[in-house]
């Protein structure tokens, strides 16, 4: 079920995105681009949910064929500086509603209940982390794309949570036991990825630069 479930997600993803490029390939208008680029991520997402599959998967299939394949080739590109404006837009406008709407919920949740829960959840994720990063990193140490211990640092503590992780989190069914935990402990987990990493990332940037420099 679970194989079934990915690879049919990114094969949906590929096969709505692919179809809608082809379309977009007739048009030299920047609007009707940025529609069908519309059309490929919730398009792809509706379809992947109603025969069974991970919506999730086949959007990013889809954005990931469009990014990489359709921008210079069947997308012009005018139409690919305004996808990117308008996307970009859009995520600012996404995250700031998914936000909004946790914080007002959780405005009314006891969160102290939750800390050793999201204390012991945020060690967790940084644990996944640096298993994620420090061995892969390794593998490519004699290769040229080999990176110094300091940028597998900042690899390592720059993977900040945001509004996907909180998207997620309230999509669960409310009879999933312990629902409201989970809002709060990932509410937890993101609020310390923003405000204790995205606030001392760029002091681990300076230090990179100033590293370099002397190097240079």
């Amino acid at each position: 079920s679970l194989v079934t479930t990915v690879v049919g997600g990114v094969l949906c993803g590929l096969a709505v995105a692919a179809g809608l490029l082809l379309v977009a390939g007739r048009s030299d208008d920047h609007l009707v681009e940025i529609t069908l680029t519309m059309l490929a991520a919730y398009g792809s997402f509706l379809f992947a949910e109603r025969i069974g599959v991970s919506g999730v998967l086949a959007t990013l299939a889809a954005g990931m064929l469009v990014g990489n394949w359709g921008r210079g080739r069947e997308i012009t590109e005018h139409g690919s500086e305004s996808m990117i404006r308008f996307w970009d837009f859009a995520a600012f406008l996404a995250n700031s509603i998914v936000f909004l709407l946790i914080g007002t919920r959780e405005a009314s949740q006891p969160i102290v209940t939750y800390l050793v829960p999201a204390a012991i959840a945020t060690v967790l994720v940084l644990a996944g982390r640096a298993v994620a990063i420090y061995p892969i990193t390794r593998l490519f140490s004699r290769t040229a794309l080999a990176t110094d211990m300091l940028t597998r640092h900042i690899l390592f503590w720059g993977g900040l949570r945001g509004a996907l992780a909180l998207a997620l989190a309230m999509a669960a069914p409310t009879s999933l036991p312990e629902h409201d935990a989970l809002i709060g402990v990932a509410f937890a987990v993101v609020a310390f990825s923003i405000f204790v990493q995205g606030l001392t990332v760029p002091g681990l940037l300076r230090r990179t630069r100033t590293a370099g420099s002397e190097q240079s």
